[in-house]
């Protein structure tokens, strides 16, 4: 699973941040929250079946206070934490709106029996495993048509974390460019040039981290859940981080993980 460790590369992973949020570091905890903002709502989405108001929202306010729940509850023996956190969010909710004074909303079959997240936690874990390593392979391949492997594209990654944000950061850039995209998918390689002029940043660089580039564009452009919701939180931490610095704030203030 070469892949799951390197959307997660991080100095510090999410096992030691949660950890931290545990022993009572509450900024951490709110950094774990927002950058997990995304899957929350769309937890909320699969769930409810409705558009997410994150302002005068029951449910969203419920979906918050379990996934917190989820992190002091969160331990190693039980699997992936995004699957144990959309388990505690899907029982949080669904008791929430058999509660007589909500209408009735549709719920599925096996929801019947997701109101002990300690009981079914490694059924939910098989479930989620299987489809994402179906994920994974579909990536595998995608990947190949760039001449990439997923061994390769561990080793190849980028140690630093700013290098690992400008990458995402150029990726996001060509997904939102049709030309380059275009370009992208035509040439079945990066348009350096290309890349470089429009975003003023030198070859080498864009070279340096081709390979990461390559894997965020094909996750971010792609419907593959799993793979593109990791991105999608880098994107979200990085957007964070860039709010708090343009604030003023240092990053040792700020708890900055680096």
């Amino acid at each position: 699973m070469a892949i799951l460790s390197f959307f997660r590369k991080k100095d510090k992973s999410i096992e030691y941040r949660i950890k931290r949020a545990q022993d009572g570091d509450s900024l951490e905890r709110e950094n774990i929250i927002g950058e997990y903002l995304p899957f929350i709502i769309k937890t909320i989405t699969k769930t409810t079946h409705k558009y997410v108001e994150t302002e005068n929202d029951e449910e969203y306010s419920i979906a918050l206070e379990a996934f917190s729940e989820a992190i002091d509850k969160y331990d190693s023996d039980r699997g992936n934490f995004i699957a144990f956190a959309q388990l505690i969010i899907r029982s949080r909710i669904i008791d929430h709106l058999r509660k007589p004074a909500h209408p009735a909303i549709p719920i599925d079959a096996d929801d019947k029996n997701c109101i002990d997240p300690d009981r079914i936690t490694s059924k939910e874990d098989f479930v989620h495993g299987l489809e994402l390593r179906d994920e994974i392979e579909i990536f595998e391949k995608r990947l190949l048509d760039f001449g990439i492997t997923l061994v390769q594209l561990a080793d190849d990654s980028p140690k630093r974390s700013d290098a690992r944000e400008n990458s995402i950061k150029i990726a996001r850039f060509i997904v939102d460019d049709e030309k380059l995209k275009s370009e992208f998918y035509r040439k079945k390689t990066l348009p350096i040039t290309m890349i470089s002029n429009a975003l003023n940043v030198s070859s080498k660089t864009v070279q340096r981290n081709k390979k990461l580039i390559i894997a965020a564009v094909i996750a971010l452009d792609s419907d593959l859940e799993d793979i593109r919701e990791y991105v999608l939180l880098a994107e979200r931490r990085i957007s964070l981080d860039t709010q708090r610095y343009s604030n003023g704030c240092s990053k040792e203030s700020c708890g900055s993980d680096e």
